[in-house]
């Protein structure tokens, strides 16, 4: 063992640009790797980037109006709550296209279930019939900030000031309504109250829902909405992008550690006149196979440890989209997983490419063979 650790270290100090490459080059592949990941959720799931920017409601309660929502916050598991707020039924027209629409009275942008805004501006007090539509209820009724839309049945007429994403579920014709974030006074003659709640447990839905309904009776809750059964609507539209970015990202995992797999039997097939004089003065096969391994699976610990240790620390600081990416991965639940998974992977598969190589090494004679001469006087 020690004749083993004194050649490794000696390798190591003849050759430490191979030794720096090889690192680097693990520490790139696990890097590219884990920044895929998280820009594989960016594109897939915009759902999930609204909800943690956005601090979404796991749980969303229609009550009637007179229902004490109070008792609500004090529930254990209840991180916070969004509301009360009122709300009504509408019907909204524009373009010749109309959406059945929930009118939500909000003064100001709350904390809990927060829209982001993508156009436009939040509510402001000098446009009392502005209203603020949810992104995919802008698109069914054509409309854009600056427009107006009518309500039908009546004479009133609503000027959209903004547009928003929103972690709730999503406006389909005939099945869910629009939502549209209105002044609490354009909300005249409210006829239930909207409560969001966000939980400590986010598994714990169905208990806080339980609970709700025992606290306010079940007779006082209409319509209750979870933060699950958003999440599988939203996922089921992007689900064709995700299996074609993940079909470019194996092939790009197998591209990079076929890259590494080269460079790794490049190295050995280059020193295989030191592995001859190693095995002239006593090295077995065995222990060149492990000398190699040990050595090749150092190096490739060394940069998936520093690759992701410097994507969780720096990531998230990358300007533009790919720290924003970062940011939302590191609040999914499956992050700590996959900065596992990731490293671990390839440095498994570079331990399984290089115990092949080194295989191979292991079976160089001990006395290098000579190149057959060519004949005399030939080309």
């Amino acid at each position: 063992m020690r004749a083993t650790l004194r050649w490794a270290h000696s390798d190591l100090r003849t050759h430490r640009g191979e030794a720096l490459f090889l690192v680097l080059a693990t520490a790139g592949v696990v890097a590219s790797l884990l920044l895929a990941t998280a820009l594989f959720g960016y594109a897939t799931n915009p759902w999930q980037r609204v909800f943690t920017q956005g601090r979404g409601a796991h749980v969303w309660l229609h009550t009637a109006p007179t229902a004490d929502t109070a008792k609500l916050a004090a529930l254990d598991g209840v991180e916070a709550v969004a509301g009360p707020f009122p709300s009504a039924s509408a019907t909204l027209a524009s373009r010749g296209s109309r959406a059945a629409v929930e009118l939500r009275g909000v003064s100001e942008q709350p904390s809990v279930g927060r829209p982001l805004l993508t156009a436009g501006h939040w509510l402001d007090a000098t446009v009392p019939d502005g209203v603020v539509l949810e992104s995919g209820l802008a698109r069914a009724l054509l409309a854009q900030p600056g427009d107006t839309l009518t309500e039908a049945g009546t004479a009133r007429r609503l000027t959209v000031v903004g547009v928003a994403d929103s972690a709730e579920p999503r406006y389909r014709p005939g099945e869910q309504r629009g939502l549209v974030w209105a002044l609490p006074s354009a909300v005249p003659a409210p006829d239930a109250r909207v409560i969001g709640m966000r939980l400590t447990d986010p598994e714990g839905t169905d208990y806080a829902v339980q609970r709700a309904v025992t606290v306010l009776g079940a007779g006082a809750i209409g319509e209750v909405s979870t933060w699950t059964q958003a999440r599988a609507e939203a996922q089921g539209d992007y689900r064709l992008l995700g299996q074609v970015l993940g079909l470019f990202g194996l092939g790009a995992l197998i591209a990079a550690c076929l890259a590494v797999h080269g460079a790794i039997g490049t190295r050995i097939r280059g020193h295989l006149r030191d592995i001859s004089v190693l095995k002239a003065i006593g090295f077995t096969p065995g222990q060149v196979v492990r000398v190699f391994l040990l050595q090749h699976l150092a190096y490739a610990l060394l940069g998936a440890v520093a690759a992701a240790a410097l994507t969780e620390a720096l990531g998230e600081r990358v300007p533009g989209r790919l720290g924003d990416a970062v940011g939302v991965w590191q609040g999914l639940p499956g992050h700590a997983m996959a900065l596992f998974a990731v490293p671990v992977g390839v440095v498994l598969f570079i331990g399984a490419t290089t115990g092949l190589a080194a295989w191979r090494a292991g079976r160089v004679p001990p006395v290098p063979v000579p190149r057959p001469a060519g004949p005399a006087g030939g080309r």
